[in-house]
């Protein structure tokens, strides 16, 4: 004759289901996000932020910024306004002043 389990073990095993179900669900969700990411990178990677056209990578003075093909518009990453900054005294010095925060 099986033994019927008792409503202490069946409560356990479903909180231990439950547990594995919301892990599941977490994991998954962190990946749909890893995902998306990932997907916004590659989409706008190399765009301009205001036209949304190709930038082209350009050497200034050793140090390599984006230029928009089409408006023209001049962009920096992080840590190229100070590097600039620093090889160009005078009155670039004074405008980047301006942006450093």
């Amino acid at each position: 004759m099986p033994v019927k389990p008792s409503d202490a073990e069946e409560e356990y095993f479903a909180r231990q289901e439950l547990e594995l179900r919301k892990k599941i669900a977490a994991e998954h969700q962190a990946q749909m996000q890893a995902d998306e990411r990932e997907r916004q990178r590659a989409l706008h990677h190399m765009k301009c932020p205001k036209c949304g056209m190709d930038l082209q990578e350009l050497a200034m003075g050793g140090v390599h910024v984006d230029k928009c093909c089409n408006c023209g518009g001049l962009w920096l990453d992080h840590g190229e306004m100070d590097a600039i900054h620093a090889k160009s005294p005078g009155f670039l010095s004074r405008l980047f002043d301006v942006f450093r925060a």
